[in-house]
């Protein structure tokens, strides 16, 4: 099915020609149309790419995949076939042969019935012919594999009129290999393919270093049965290029996303007009547009959208001259955007700070698997060097998105790691743990998005704890601190709850004697809350000693929740006071314990 709708894809675009492929050109030669040269040699091609710099144009040319074979381009190609010329680094009997390729398949082209009648394609047969082609010196400045582009009277060649059709034959004739047999793709019987004719540029395979192709078996031990080619994935010629075409649509198209780092890429269409985008609320996550589709699949009001609308989402990676498909979707739309909606509710988190989003975008979740840089205050950049983001993370988040299936158990190991070693649970990371808890198969409570008082794990209350003891520290030194309790304790809580909050429970008596005068009544509610809440701790199994990396999972989950449910109550008392200075004040604070 895959290949089918990549088929179909490639049909949808009117404007592709078969067996064409975008090339940059460095260079070009100017003919007449009597197939002499208009100038002295060739004349470099310059255009400025958008940083500015100059760089050669590019062309959707004639062009098939090139192994390690002589096989010339119509109408244009690198300088070793077009002229002749090599340099340092290539052999000049292997460019001999080249060039003298790229002769044949012009004169086979100007003797063709296409070209007897085409100026242009008896033009370059005359250059060669009249010894034209040998009057040209070398340039030094031209490498052998620098593309040339030729002209005909200022028309490129490969525009000729005949080039489409002789161009088609040209590559039955090279990949067909003779074979005739049924299509898997179009079901039909009809001259099949050794190879595909087409690869994707390794721009756009993320650990891809050379173009790839999706379908290369050229060593026996690695097809079915021990056979090369195309033997076990009969395609036919029309088919080939619409499957090569239709994958580079796809991955060169603006519905893509690939983050630096990252091992896959991924594309997405629709086989239908749709009103809604459901990939583009995942990446974006903007806060109308998530209500208005959780309003309507809430409601049931009216479908979300037409089941006859099929969403395709393929992601791949590669492994130097290979795509490696590492996934593949196909599924209704209106069931996509069920599982995108319960995407949104699974990873809703209460937030630190007023301004936050309480669902996140995808980059912002896979940015938060990295290393937290604290001089700079912000994530190491995806793809940055000891960035220590996880190179499947996109693919993982996306799959459990789109899929509504758990995160890999690694991706929440990973996670717990960064957090006890940065010292950092923001809202983001938050978010992730809750994602990664509500969907784990070992999880039989629903972990709430805000701060749940009924939920009595002693994991869960064991973070409310550590949460209330930080903030306990800090009203009574009134945020003058140099190192915290947290900053102390909180690595080795996150394994170890009972040594940190046995060690905080006798400090908070010290703590609490700071409090005097009108702020005994901050004390007198301090000591309430912690409780309230080591008696929750004794009414069940005590404080936890090593922990799992579940009951991790739900000491840090615990841990923001207390921290949120705090903010939040000292904004409503910010906004509930009248005076002035007191706002400023409580405002203040709070910035302040945000930002600890």
């Amino acid at each position: 099915m895959l290949v089918q709708r990549l088929v179909q894809h490639a049909a949808q675009d009117p404007s592709a020609k078969p067996f064409h492929r975008m090339l940059r050109f460095d260079w070009e030669l100017r003919l007449d149309l009597d197939g002499a040269v208009i100038s002295d040699g060739l004349e470099p091609i310059t255009v400025p790419d958008a940083a500015g710099k100059s760089r050669g144009a590019e062309h959707l040319v004639p062009a098939v995949v090139r192994t390690v074979g002589v096989a010339p381009n119509l109408a244009a190609d690198d300088a070793q076939y077009v002229l002749g010329w090599a340099d340092a680094d290539s052999k000049p009997e292997r460019v001999a042969q080249c060039h003298q390729a790229f002769i044949d398949l012009t004169r086979r082209w100007a003797d063709s019935a296409e070209g007897r009648q085409d100026p242009i394609a008896q033009a370059m047969a005359r250059f060669y012919s009249t010894g034209e082609s040998t009057r040209l010196r070398p340039d030094p400045d031209a490498a052998a594999k620098q593309r040339v582009l030729i002209t005909v009277d200022t028309t490129p060649a490969y525009r000729a009129p005949s080039v489409p059709t002789f161009w088609a034959a040209e590559v039955a004739r090279r990949k067909g290999g003779g074979k005739h047999g049924l299509c898997l793709v179009c079901g039909k019987t009809g001259p099949l393919l050794d190879t595909l004719p087409g690869k994707v540029p390794a721009r756009l395979v993320p650990g891809a270093s050379n173009d790839a192709a999706l379908v290369s078996i050229n060593e026996r031990v690695f097809g079915y049965d021990l056979t090369t080619q195309l033997v076990c994935s009969p395609i036919c010629i029309t088919c080939g290029e619409g499957l090569s075409a239709g994958l580079v649509r796809a991955l060169d198209s603006d519905q893509t996303t690939s983050y630096g780092g990252q091992d896959s890429r991924l594309a997405w269409w629709v086989t239908e007009p749709v009103p809604r985008n459901p990939m583009k609320l995942i990446l974006d996550a903007d806060p109308m547009q998530v209500g208005d589709l959780l309003e309507s699949i809430h409601t049931a009001q009216t479908a979300p959208s037409p089941d006859t609308a099929k969403f395709c989402a393929l992601t791949v990676g590669g492994n130097v001259a290979r795509v490696m498909v590492r996934d593949w979707l196909e599924m209704p739309l209106s069931t996509v955007e069920k599982n995108v909606a319960a995407w949104f509710l699974d990873h809703e988190i209460a937030t630190l700070h007023p301004d936050e989003p309480v669902r996140q975008p995808l980059q912002r979740l896979v940015r938060v698997t990295g290393r937290w840089q604290r001089a700079e205050r912000r994530y190491a950049f995806l793809g940055a060097k000891g960035g220590a983001h996880p190179h499947g993370a996109q693919r993982d988040l996306l799959r459990a998105a789109l899929r509504n299936t758990p995160l890999p158990p690694s991706l929440l190991t990973h996670l717990l790691h960064r957090v006890r070693t940065d010292g950092r649970l923001d809202t983001p990371r938050a978010a992730l743990i809750r994602l990664a808890l509500l969907r784990s198969p070992l999880t039989t409570e629903t972990p709430m998005p805000g701060l749940d008082d009924t939920n009595t794990d002693p994991a869960y209350v064991s973070g409310r704890v550590f949460a209330a003891l930080e903030s306990l520290q800090y009203d009574a030194f009134e945020g003058k601190l140099n190192t915290t309790y947290a900053n102390r304790y909180f690595a080795g809580a996150v394994t170890n709850p009972r040594a940190a909050l046995i060690t905080g429970r006798k400090l908070a008596d010290a703590w609490l004697r700071k409090f005097r005068g009108p702020r005994t009544g901050t004390a007198i509610n301090h000591s309430r809350d912690l409780d309230q809440l080591f008696e929750l701790l004794d009414a069940s199994t005590g404080i936890p000693g090593r922990t799992t990396p579940k009951q991790q999972a739900l000491f840090l989950l615990g841990y923001h929740h207390q921290r949120a449910y705090r903010f939040a109550t000292l904004r409503q008392r910010a906004a509930a006071r009248t005076t002035p200075e007191d706002t400023t004040t409580t405002g203040a604070e709070l910035n302040q314990e945000i930002s600890a």
